[in-house]
C-alpha cells in the first residue's frame, strides 16, 4: 500500500489494521457515499481521496482507544440520534457528531 510515511506510522503506533476495501459481509450495512469506516482498531476505506479518508479515520481509532469501544459507539449513536431528534437531516446530524468534528479536523492536517 503506498500511503504517505506519516500515516503509516501513525497506523502502527495506534496497531492499526488498514484495508483498502470493504468487504462482502459489511457492504450492505453501508449508506451510499461511506468512503471508511472504524471498527475497533481496523478500518476500511475506498475512494479517490484515501490519505484524506485515513486521516480522518486514525482519529476514530485514537477517540476508541481513549474512550473504548463501547462509549465510543454509544456516544457516536446518542449525538446522531439526538441530532436527528433536533430536526436535522441525517447527513447534518452526522456532521453535527462531536467525533466526527474533529476528525473532520484532522482531514487536512501534515501529521496527525
Amino acid at each position: 500500500m503506498n500511503l504517505p510515511s506519516d500515516i503509516q506510522e501513525q497506523a502502527r503506533e495506534l496497531r492499526a489494521t488498514i484495508r483498502l476495501r470493504f468487504p462482502w459481509w459489511l457492504r450492505p450495512f453501508l449508506l451510499r457515499g461511506v468512503a471508511g469506516i472504524t471498527l475497533g482498531r481496523r478500518i476500511y476505506a475506498e475512494g479517490s481521496d484515501l490519505e484524506r479518508i485515513l486521516r480522518h479515520e486514525l482519529v476514530h481509532v485514537k477517540q476508541i482507544a481513549r474512550l473504548g469501544a463501547m462509549r465510543f459507539y454509544w456516544s457516536y449513536l446518542r449525538e446522531y440520534l439526538g441530532n436527528r431528534r433536533r430536526g436535522y437531516s441525517s447527513a447534518q446530524a452526522y456532521r453535527r457528531i462531536s467525533l466526527e468534528i474533529e476528525a473532520f479536523a484532522a482531514e487536512r492536517e501534515e501529521t496527525l
